[in-house]
């Protein structure tokens, strides 16, 4: 549960670091201020999920355009089973928090890494999809990440073979 709660987190994290108005990665504003104003009637109290589930999409469709859609895997595009696990954790969270600050997602995301990385530009292949089978790919994908935001690169993990 707890890795799923991680992976939750950092797909915040990244999502709303790659939106318009910070990074500019994808071109959606779901966790932006405003946003809760034009989705609230449609999804009333499900308004925070639907924000998530929104730069989810969008984050999804720019790395699969990135890296390519197969036997390949990201934060965004996980296997199955992960991915019924983490609409079950969104489902029941309470804690859909959007970062208050570009510096307080990277500083949020600092703590779900494992280490320094230097930023890398493109597609970077972390490992195996085995890798997946259990959390220990969260801080390695994080750092890659966090990497990349503070040297305003866009950088796209994923795991193949």
């Amino acid at each position: 549960m707890q890795s799923s709660c991680d992976i939750s987190r950092l797909r915040v994290l990244v999502g709303y670091l790659g939106e318009r108005h910070q990074s500019n990665w994808w071109s959606s504003t779901f966790l932006g201020r405003t946003s809760e104003a034009f989705l609230a009637p449609i999804f009333g109290n499900a308004v925070a999920n639907a924000r998530v589930v929104g730069v989810t999409e969008a984050a999804r469709r720019v790395h699969d355009d990135a890296i390519g859609v197969g036997r390949t895997f990201h934060l965004f595009r996980l296997p199955e089973t992960l991915e019924q696990e983490l609409h079950r954790t969104l489902s029941a969270s309470k804690d859909t928090a959007t970062p208050e600050s570009v510096d307080a997602a990277i500083e949020d995301m600092k703590a779900l890494s494992s280490r320094d990385s230097a930023p890398k530009l493109g597609p970077v292949h972390v490992g195996a999809l085995n890798m997946l089978a259990n959390a220990q790919w969260i801080p390695v994908v994080a750092s890659h990440y966090r990497a990349a935001f503070a040297a305003g690169v866009q950088s796209f993990p994923y795991f193949a073979g």
